[in-house]
């Protein structure tokens, strides 16, 4: 009797747990029906209810999927409360300390953000995303920098619904997304947020940009499922837009029972009305395409879709339009889409992409960013505040860049999601970070000269510090060139775009090669030796062509990489100054560095220079070898500068007597010129003149007891520029 009660107890217990069980799965799949239907509200209740059980508590199936309900739902802090349980039952899983990341920037809570991207990175040393964060540790303080450039307002077309997705429409109009409840499926709330169904509707764009006049599309082009972003194609009146995969009365749902998006063209008729609506091509019921931007011509169409090939949830893919026909989407790459989500994205100009994401470095939620398409494409985050910890997406601008419109679910809007309107003013500085590294080690240069040409010649500069690493400010300006150059490398330039959304910006690295053989020397003022800097220096090769080009530094100095057993010729200039030439050579040189000077006089008249080392045996005016070396240099000057003339003056010292000493310094310049003219110039533009000691350039006078330098002093030849 006792073993028979025993078994019995043992089948009724049995029998209990079986039915607990059983009523868990059935619970479990009726929270599967919810969430598939996108009614995350109620299956956030029946997951709790399931974790309310103890067997449940710690499954980790159960709590990713009342995880993501509660995400979906805006629910940060009980959220987090679940991801940091999944923490605790797998520690080493990166995907839930990523939503814990997410989750915390959206809170503010920026630098346990990033302790939690270091976390990630001990666990997985090659994640990317946890990479930018780990490296920029003041990331919301470098994002937030620009936000005197913009100026952003609530529009007045706004609803206490969700209003988002502007596009431009035609005639100063433009189209958006909203579920305030007119037209189609007004009567019918979308589970996901307790509004109606999203139609589009349209606005007035007045002359200074803000919208007035909004009013619901017909039911031509809305439905009673979701309608959302659309692109206009002007040349054929063509409108792409996305809603719920349904066409003509047609719904078709995935497998799972899930509706998902796809995008539609219609014509646009002249009395408003649209017509012949067409599904996209590449839709199908198991995924999404969205959110369709049109390149000018219209044959090449960017969208968001989560399709087999996508890089993360939602990525950007393009399809070509090649005879009248759509292309096979390609995936736009790396370089924009991520492990996260990259959604609503807008082609300005056929080369600046504009998109939201919730995989780069960003604010919280999703941010707003751009990439220029040419070139080498640098993804940019378009900073504070048109971004926030919040939603932030949509971005739409006019041609110029400067005024536009985005989506935002900040707090302070009329209601949900909201338009803003904007506007950005250029800055007038721009701030640069950069690192200059050796090309071949990539070790950092230190105390490596940086370099930015202004637009009107100008220069601004900055030297790097021990860990190859600068800061610049520069006038801001499309397009910057930076230049770096030191000693014993070879001078190298990055170019970086700029634009009107910035003010601070992290260059490409410069990387510098080590040389062995260098042109070098420095540019100063004749009349004070200080130094001339941005003087412009050329180097010209033994044909004639101008092969490099630099500047002056703040010290005068300059440098040339040039080569073994080869002519040149440097050239030095300045605006308002005379251009000079020096021949260069370093056929037969074993110098590693070959130093050339100059000394820049103003080019205007009355401008006397001094000619040194221009010597004469004792009373006598014959123009010795070393002279001629000296007088060769003024031939080069009057060569340079073909209209100019000047007059030749010799000077002496007091010694002697004065009418003696006044012929000699006229026998000299005589005999100076007369070499000139020898040389090639012709003698109008040459004067000869003596002075002898009539102009002393100190106290020697006659019986005046001085050293021989300050004697040496006052002996000298010079020239005066007399017209120009």
């Amino acid at each position: 009797m006792k073993k028979t009660l025993y078994y019995f107890t043992l089948f009724v217990v049995a029998m209990m747990f079986a039915q607990t069980t059983f009523a868990q799965k059935a619970k479990l799949d009726v929270a599967q029906k919810y969430y598939d239907q996108f009614d995350f509200r109620t299956a956030s209740e029946i997951y709790k209810d399931i974790m309310s059980n103890p067997k449940y508590a710690n499954d980790t199936l159960v709590l990713d999927l009342a995880l993501d309900c509660e995400l979906k739902l805006y629910r940060y802090e009980s959220a987090e409360t679940l991801v940091r349980k999944l923490i605790e039952i797998q520690p080493m899983n990166t995907n839930h300390l990523h939503s814990l990341a997410s989750l915390q920037k959206v809170q503010g809570k920026y630098s346990e953000a990033v302790l939690t991207y270091k976390q990630i990175l001990v666990i997985n040393p090659n994640d990317e995303i946890a990479k930018q964060y780990s490296k920029t540790p003041d990331f919301a303080y470098k994002l937030s920098k620009d936000s005197t450039i913009y100026e952003i307002q609530n529009s007045k077309v706004n609803s206490e619904a969700s209003d988002f997705a502007a596009s431009f429409y035609t005639s100063g109009r433009l189209i958006f997304a909203s579920s305030r409840g007119l037209g189609p499926g007004a009567d019918r709330a979308y589970v996901w947020n307790d509004q109606p169904y999203l139609n589009n509707y349209i606005a007035n764009i007045k002359d200074d940009n803000t919208l007035e006049n909004e009013r619901v599309l017909g039911d031509d082009i809305n439905s009673r499922y979701h309608e959302g972003t659309m692109t206009f194609a002007p040349g054929e009146n063509l409108i792409y837009f996305t809603r719920n995969n349904v066409l003509n009365g047609n719904v078709n749902k995935a497998k799972s029972g899930r509706l998902y998006l796809g995008i539609f063209t219609a014509k646009s008729n002249s009395d408003g009305t649209v017509s012949d609506m067409q599904a996209f091509p590449f839709n199908n019921k198991e995924y999404s395409l969205q959110h369709p931007t049109l390149t000018k011509d219209g044959n090449r169409i960017y969208f968001s879709s989560n399709m087999p090939g996508t890089m993360g949830g939602m990525d950007i893919w393009y399809s070509e339009r090649k005879e009248g026909a759509w292309q096979t989407p390609v995936n736009i790459g790396p370089k924009i889409n991520s492990s996260g989500d990259e959604v609503f994205p807008f082609i300005s100009n056929d080369s600046t992409l504009f998109f939201s994401s919730n995989g780069q470095l960003g604010l919280g939620g999703l941010d707003m960013y751009f990439a220029v398409l040419k070139g080498d494409t640098v993804v940019q985050n378009m900073g504070y505040p048109a971004n926030s910890r919040y939603d932030d997406f949509g971005t739409i601008l006019f041609p110029d860049e400067t005024v536009g419109f985005f989506c935002s679910n900040r707090p302070g809007g009329k209601g949900d999601d909201d338009i803003y309107e904007f506007r950005i003013s250029p800055p007038d500085t721009i701030y640069i970070e950069g690192l200059v590294v050796d090309s071949n080690t990539l070790q950092p240069l230190r105390n490596t000269l940086v370099t930015i040409t202004n637009d009107d010649g100008s220069v601004v500069q900055a030297l790097t510090d021990n860990n190859g690493k600068y800061t610049i400010a520069a006038p801001y300006k499309p397009m910057i060139q930076i230049e770096g150059e030191k000693d014993d490398y070879e001078k190298a330039s990055v170019t970086m775009p700029t634009n009107p959304r910035l003010t601070n910006y992290t260059a490409p690295e410069l990387r510098l090669k080590k040389v062995d053989l260098l042109a070098a020397g420095k540019v100063v003022y004749d009349v004070d030796g200080s130094p001339a800097e941005g003087a412009m220096l050329r180097l010209i090769n033994s044909k004639g062509v101008a092969i490099d080009t630099t500047y002056a530094a703040a010290d005068g100095s300059y440098k040339f990489v040039i080569e073994e057993n080869s002519k040149y010729v440097i050239e030095a200039s300045k605006q308002d100054y005379v251009l000079l030439t020096k021949d260069l050579s370093t056929i037969g040189n074993s110098a590693k560095v070959i130093n050339t000077d100059f000394r820049l006089f103003k080019l205007e008249k009355g401008t006397v220079v001094r000619l040194d080392n221009i010597y004469y045996d004792y009373g006598k005016s014959d123009i010795r070898a070393d002279a001629a070396v000296e007088l060769n240099k003024l031939v080069r000057i009057l060569v340079d500068n073909p209209t100019m003339k000047i007059e030749l003056s010799s000077h002496t010292d007091a010694r002697g007597g004065d009418a003696y000493n006044l012929k000699l310094s006229d026998a000299r310049a005589n005999s100076a010129v007369k070499y000139i003219i020898s040389q090639g110039i012709t003698s109008d533009r040459l004067v000869a003149k003596g002075y002898g000691e009539t102009k002393l350039l100190n106290q020697c006078g006659n019986d005046v007891k001085c050293s021989e330098e300050e004697h040496q002093f006052n002996r000298r030849t010079e020239f005066k520029i007399l017209d120009i």
